[in-house]
């Protein structure tokens, strides 16, 4: 149990640490993620493209 929820963690802080570089990429290092394809600002830290470039 404690092995799956400190794997959570850790995924969670991997997500949230590349989408801080994306938006470090785009030129925008106070953002907390940007989208892998366009640059444009993109809420919370689960999605890599913005819903204009996943559409």
């Amino acid at each position: 149990m404690f092995e799956n929820q400190y794997n959570e963690e850790m995924e969670a802080e991997v997500r949230r640490l590349e989408a801080k570089k994306r938006a470090e990429v785009a030129g925008h290092p106070e953002w907390d993620n940007a989208c892998a394809s366009c640059g444009c600002r993109i809420d919370g830290t689960v999605e890599q493209f913005c819903a204009a470039c996943r559409g």
